[in-house]
């Protein structure tokens, strides 16, 4: 092999071996800081209503955005207002949704509605738990409705926000969107509250569902336009289904707003 054959291969697997080095400790420092972050969580929570598991959340995140070599960029954040509940839905492909999404969100009082075998996760379960988190039975339809039943009430009391991924999983299909379950959409007519599409762009390419390596890049989370539910019924359920995912839908085709565009606020 030649000199200039060898530099060559060497340029070539460099990257490559880079890549698998990083994605090798973001994805132990993750787990390190849910030991950490969760174990603290657990302790804390009865003395800050919950909170503290966004306060070290939005750390955490941001340690693995970080590490990462991913940068966020955040359009839109007046629209998810400080004192009102709404429900936030946003299309699911990869890990890097949350990690982007809760450092996005900074103060706002919401709480995400986690699958309910989650709760059974030692540590990150367990912190979720006491952080006031609402389980979602996703295989007894019977438990799921009682639990949005109690979640209404509790955004009529508190002026909780919830957000959901209505997918139900990470997308990892050719398709644009998987099809939209109806619960978040039930609870925002229940409780009377808008609901906020949100879109994240990008962060299937930082970290696509099952994939082991991490790649850099941009990951943007934009909050569109909000949907009020003045008017709307059960029985409007479908229509206010085929708004959001219309908006959503529309706002991926589209790409990421581009810096200078107007409406573009909350940039971090």
């Amino acid at each position: 092999m030649t000199t200039d054959a060898a530099a060559r291969d060497s340029a070539t697997t460099s990257p490559a071996l880079g890549l698998v080095a990083r994605s090798t400790c973001v994805h132990v420092a993750i787990w390190i800081m849910v030991a950490v972050f969760g174990t603290t969580a657990i302790l804390l929570s009865p003395f800050t209503r919950g909170q503290i598991v966004f306060w070290l959340g939005r750390l955490w995140g941001n340690i693995i955005l970080w590490m990462s070599g991913v940068k966020l960029e955040v359009v839109g954040l007046e629209r998810v207002l400080k004192n009102h509940p709404q429900v936030l839905v946003g299309n699911h492909t990869s890990n890097f949704d949350i990690y982007a999404t809760i450092p996005a969100l900074r103060d706002r009082y919401y709480r995400f509605l986690p699958k309910r075998e989650l709760i059974y996760w030692p540590v990150l379960g367990w912190a979720l738990w006491v952080g006031g988190f609402p389980f979602i039975d996703r295989g007894n339809s019977t438990k799921a409705h009682r639990t949005m039943n109690k979640l209404s009430v509790r955004m009529k009391r508190t002026g909780l926000s919830i957000l959901a991924f209505p997918e139900g999983t990470r997308n990892c299909s050719d398709q644009l969107l998987l099809p939209f379950k109806k619960g978040p959409f039930v609870v925002a007519m229940e409780v009377g509250v808008p609901v906020l599409p949100f879109v994240l762009h990008g962060a299937r390419e930082a970290q696509s569902r099952h994939a082991f390596i991490i790649h850099p890049g941009t990951i943007q989370v934009e909050f569109l336009e909000p949907i009020p539910v003045e008017g709307l019924g059960y029985q409007d359920r479908n229509q206010l289904v085929q708004k959001a995912r219309g908006a959503i839908e529309a706002a991926l085709l589209r790409g990421p707003v581009a810096h200078g565009d107007s409406g573009a606020a909350g940039r971090s």
